[in-house]
């Protein structure tokens, strides 16, 4: 077997997704067995972290700012702008604050017990802050006023230039936004040269992240062999209770849109869960949401009867901008973060979180699933809560949060479909599909 086959094999093999399993746990024995060689490692698990980042601003940039000035430019999205518009906002809203009550009501990251407490304290104080605090006292006191003015005026660069100098996500994505929707409403015939570029540079990112990726279970068995070495096994037991109130949110998200698939489609219950069983299937064992787009878009056109141009035509705006699942997860996890800080939640704190989710889960668009971890510091920050302590722990749990996550950006986008496409009118023969009978008496 000469080199290049030998290669070839290794890149197959780091390309598929349960490489990382053993990559997790080699690297929870290096850090509890080895600790003097996990101590090692950490340099090469930093740079590997610094490398993700890396991209992380073009891709956000190009991404955000291509998708929205198309959407804006598009004739045949003119006549469904204002409901696209009504129902994407209320949709995103909608996820958001589900993430975030559930999160809240259900306090995963509260009452935890003292050798937990006393393991996530070593995360923190082992940690790179500009502050010191401990997780068993109570954040410094912000006035809602000041918090919520104070994130008002962290949207708005003062310079773009020096917001991407400094790598100030938040602010370059409110420009990104802003910039998108001035081209799409441009005039310039040059306009799609400009797309063009940025489709270019969100591609090139793209094709660096792929590469990255595939050292993903090298730099993940590095990075939890130095926060093994550093804190023992009991900080990833206090993450089950996350994992499972996280998994609860994707699930109520996951009833609700197929609550309003039902209602606007007029087909029996059991024929929309029988429709909606392969794009379901498909997003849980790809975790690909752009692999779901053909089966979602028969879903809705074939099997479902909605307009298909409609369909065609914002499904793929759906999932390419909305990003329902990201936004859920990051209002869960940002609640979840200030509850092991013993945050002070006041009204101010909820909606930051609320928006900044939205923001956030926006500026995923084109990322994989590790990288979009990194965006959580869209809403940390404006908090004054650290990202670098939790991090680690959010991508070693990320293989069991991603299937549903994909899966709630897939149905989410369907949901979101079926309230903007207009319906045909029910067939009145009886036919075959998908096994099902299509009734005379539909509903």
């Amino acid at each position: 077997m000469n080199f290049y086959s030998v290669f070839k094999q290794l890149v197959k093999s780091l390309k598929n997704p349960w490489s990382i399993v053993p990559a997790i746990l080699l690297g929870v024995y290096i850090g509890i067995v080895h600790q003097d060689i996990a101590l090692m490692l950490t340099p090469f698990g930093d740079l590997y972290l610094i490398l993700l980042k890396m991209c992380v601003l073009p891709l956000l940039f190009s991404a955000i700012t291509m998708s929205v000035g198309k959407l804006i430019s598009s004739h045949e999205a003119n006549k469904y702008v204002k409901r696209i518009l009504i129902v994407f906002s209320l949709s995103l809203l909608g996820v958001s604050i589900i993430g975030a009550t559930v999160a809240f009501l259900t306090n995963p990251g509260g009452n935890l017990e003292d050798s937990t407490l006393a393991a996530l304290g070593v995360v923190v104080n082992t940690s790179e802050l500009d502050f010191e605090v401990s997780l068993t006292g109570l954040m410094p006191e912000t006035t809602e006023k000041s918090l919520l003015i104070s994130f008002l005026f962290s949207l708005v660069p003062e310079n773009i230039f020096a917001s991407l100098s400094q790598g100030n996500s938040l602010e370059i994505l409110f420009f990104a936004i802003v910039f998108g929707i001035a081209m799409g409403y441009s005039k310039e015939p040059a306009k799609e040269d400009v797309f063009n570029l940025l489709e270019t540079i969100f591609n090139t990112s793209k094709k660096l992240i792929d590469w990255m990726i595939l050292f993903l279970p090298f730099g993940l068995c590095f990075l939890l062999a130095s926060q093994m070495a550093t804190t023992g096994f009991g900080i990833l037991v206090a993450m089950q209770n996350f994992v499972i109130i996280a998994i609860v949110a994707f699930l109520i998200i996951y009833i609700i849109s197929t609550l309003v698939i039902w209602q606007k489609s007029g087909y029996g219950f059991g024929r929309v869960l029988m429709v909606l069983k392969e794009p379901t299937i498909l997003a849980l064992a790809t975790r690909s949401s752009f692999t779901c787009l053909p089966s979602a878009i028969s879903a809705l056109d074939e099997h479902l009867n909605f307009d298909k141009q409609t369909v065609n035509l914002v499904i793929p705006l759906a999932i390419t901008v909305c990003r329902f699942g990201p936004v859920a997860y990051f209002a869960t996890t940002s609640v979840f973060v200030a509850q092991l800080y013993n945050y002070g939640f006041n009204l101010s704190s909820f909606v930051i979180i609320i928006i900044a989710s939205i923001l956030a889960g926006m500026a995923t668009a084109g990322a994989t699933g590790i990288l979009t971890l990194t965006l959580l510091d869209i809403i940390l920050k404006p908090l004054g809560l650290p990202l670098e302590a939790i991090l680690v722990l959010l991508i070693a749990i990320d293989p069991i949060i991603d299937p549903f996550r994909t899966l709630t950006i897939v149905h989410t986008g369907i949901a979101a479909t079926a309230a903007i496409a207009d319906t045909h009118p029910l067939p009145t023969e009886t036919t075959t599909t998908l096994g099902l009978s299509k009734d005379t008496t539909i509903g």
